[in-house]
């Protein structure tokens, strides 16, 4: 003979078991979410922390940056761009650009640190990423080169050695080669890849523009500070 008590009891419970694991699961799902807003606060922080600290230790010249602002960095006319897949390609990088800059008045010293600072830049990118792409761009006063790769990123702690005058893990002399030569260096790096923009620039252009005005070309100085 059946219960009816017991058969409406048995319902009963099943709902509120499952309301119980519905609660519960709203609640973790709620302590997931703080959990993951508190790293990305710490993050961003510390992410905030590495930029002001390369800053100021590179006076400027090497900035970490997001993709969104690479395009304004970006001037000038843009020459080509040529894949990175082996070593043959790094060289015919260099040998080409160092074509169009003796054509544009580079004297061979910075010839030199041009050739070194885009070796250096193709070098990693297939070094240590698989390949990658470069592309140039062309102004008055120098060279705008981006280096692009889908590796797996630098770490902060590293380019803060960098800036600091040590090697640097992961980064190594090469770097700070590029950080002594370019005129600027902003970094855009992560999981998916790293952009490395370097401007060089001709040193007899620079030194009449700094006679000039005394100081780094203002629109530099803006589209740096955009880029920060």
């Amino acid at each position: 003979m059946l219960n009816p008590t017991f058969d409406l009891l048995v319902p009963a419970l099943s709902l509120a078991a499952v309301a119980g694991m519905a609660v519960a699961q709203i609640r973790r799902r709620r302590t997931q979410a703080r959990e993951s807003a508190r790293q990305c606060e710490t993050q961003e922080r510390a992410l905030a922390f590495h930029r002001q600290t390369l800053r100021a230790v590179t006076g400027g010249r090497l900035r970490l940056c997001e993709a969104a602002d690479v395009p304004a960095l970006l001037r000038g006319e843009r020459l080509w761009s040529l894949p990175l897949l082996d070593p043959s390609d790094v060289s015919l990088f260099r040998q080409h650009l160092r074509a169009i800059a003796a054509r544009r008045g580079f004297g061979d010293g910075r010839l030199d640190d041009l050739c070194s600072c885009v070796s250096e830049a193709a070098a990693n990118a297939v070094r240590h990423s698989g390949g990658g792409v470069a592309q140039v761009w062309a102004a008055d006063e120098g060279f705008t080169i981006l280096v692009s790769d889908c590796g797996a990123g630098l770490a902060p702690d590293a380019l803060l050695g960098a800036g600091e005058g040590q090697p640097g893990e992961g980064l190594g002399l090469g770097f700070r080669l590029m950080l002594a030569l370019a005129d600027t260096l902003a970094l855009c790096t992560g999981a998916d890849g790293t952009q490395l923009v370097l401007t060089v620039r001709n040193r007899s252009a620079t030194d009449e523009q700094a006679d000039r005005q005394g100081s780094r070309p203002a629109d530099e100085e803006a589209r740096l500070e955009r880029a920060a």
